[in-house]
């Protein structure tokens, strides 16, 4: 299940003030002894490498969302044909709903 859990207004996106946010988020999980196992975010490095930096043992993965936006924008320009776009389009959207790797 995903789910927002926190917002922060920073006056930077450098990566001490991102850290610190997380900081102040990890100790909502820590009072309850409860330790997250995933975080997903947007592919902002600072924010990715704070992540690391703070929950150390968590997996960050990408949001699909964000993937799919820039799969499309990318891809777009590289394929003329509609019916090659609709076609390529199909079997992205296959792969990124597959349930495991095979």
């Amino acid at each position: 299940m995903t789910f927002f859990a926190s917002l922060a207004y920073l006056d930077d996106e450098c990566l001490n003030n991102v850290v610190w946010a997380l900081e102040r988020f990890q100790c909502i999980f820590l009072r309850r002894d409860v330790l997250l196992g995933v975080i997903v975010t947007n592919r902002d490095l600072a924010l990715m490498n704070a992540v690391k930096t703070v929950f150390l043992e968590c997996t960050n993965l990408l949001c699909s969302f964000h993937i799919n936006k820039n799969v499309k924008a990318k891809c777009k320009s590289l394929i003329s044909q509609r019916n090659v776009w609709v076609y390529v389009m199909d079997v992205w959207e296959t792969l990124d709903d597959c349930p495991s790797e095979q």
